[in-house]
């Protein structure tokens, strides 16, 4: 090989390595994560894609404008619903809070806050 493309071959190389960088360095899709979350934590209840099982609130029909509401139901238990306040943290309920607006088709869900 020559020396150019050995210069040729190295800045592929060189190219590839960084986009693979940059790949992992992008942040993970919070819709994603709350998805893991849901699966674990919600899905029991609330059932398979929101879609209740009978047992829990049916989350696909949950207003999009009223995150304190989701909130306020997670953190402290409603009616059947136990309070996970001691098990959930703040940036867990944003991202189960972009996970449900991912679902449901909401735009302003998709970044949590």
């Amino acid at each position: 090989m020559n020396g150019r493309g050995r210069l040729v071959l190295a800045f592929v190389l060189a190219a590839s390595g960084a986009a693979a960088s940059a790949q992992e360095a992008a942040p993970p899709d919070p819709a994603e994560a709350g998805r893991k979350i849901y699966v674990y934590s919600c899905q029991r209840c609330h059932g398979l894609n929101l879609a209740t099982n009978g047992i829990g609130f049916d989350l696909r029909t949950f207003p999009e404008h009223d995150k304190a509401r989701f909130v306020r139901s997670v953190m402290h238990g409603k009616n059947a619903m136990p309070a996970w306040a001691g098990t959930l943290k703040p940036e867990q309920l944003d991202l189960l809070w972009a996970y449900i607006g991912s679902v449901n088709g909401w735009k302003a869900a998709a970044a949590p806050k």
